[in-house]
């Protein structure tokens, strides 16, 4: 795993956490919390990859790759050789 990877597992699981305890502490009794709580995780899931991707910009996405450089064709060689 490399440390983006890494550091993305760090983020989803702390904001997944304060998303579950925000939930918990909203002053309403729901029928069923999981109807409130998975919409909000994805929410906060899509938010968090948004702001990480802007945050900690990977610096090897971002500077383009070099185009080789074009050979030059040789010219032909027409006639008797000697």
């Amino acid at each position: 795993m490399n440390s983006g990877t890494i550091r993305r597992l760090i983020l989803t699981l702390a904001t997944g956490y304060l998303t579950v305890f925000g939930v918990r502490q909203i002053p309403y009794e729901f029928d069923n919390e999981w109807l409130v709580l998975v919409p909000a995780l994805i929410l906060v899931y899509a938010l968090t990859v948004w702001i990480e991707g802007k945050v900690f910009r990977d610096e090897s996405l971002a500077v383009p790759a070099a185009k080789p450089a074009k050979k030059r064709a040789e010219p032909s060689v027409k006639g008797f050789k000697s």
